[in-house]
């Protein structure tokens, strides 16, 4: 089934550039390439339109697995044993990562 692994984080204060480094040079491709993603690609906030989230970083990943929990249980895995590398840049406090399966139609413009 296809879904989107979906994080909000943000760096730790005054380590941006450490954060940006390892979450582009590291993170995104670690995580594509050992889990065979379609992709993955990051944003930053431009503006909010409602709600509090400290998070100003937003990384989507294209995910295609039959279980979504075994999914994440291979992640969790991958990260204990070291096979993913881990920053302490990153503000563990606020992330949220969550993985999200399709639901309905895509809509386009008609």
């Amino acid at each position: 089934m296809k879904m989107k692994l979906v994080a909000l984080t943000r760096p730790q204060p005054g380590r941006e550039a450490e954060y940006h480094e390892w979450y582009d040079t590291r993170h995104l491709p670690e995580l594509v390439n050992t889990f065979g993603m379609a992709g993955a690609q990051r944003y930053k906030l431009a503006a909010r339109l409602m709600g509090e989230d400290p998070n100003e970083f937003l990384a989507i990943y294209d995910v295609e697995a039959d279980d979504p929990m075994a999914f994440l249980a291979a992640i969790g895995a991958a990260s204990k044993s070291g096979e993913l590398t881990q920053s302490d840049a990153q503000d563990f406090g606020t992330c949220y990562t969550a993985l999200f399966t399709e639901h309905g139609d895509r809509v386009v413009p008609g």
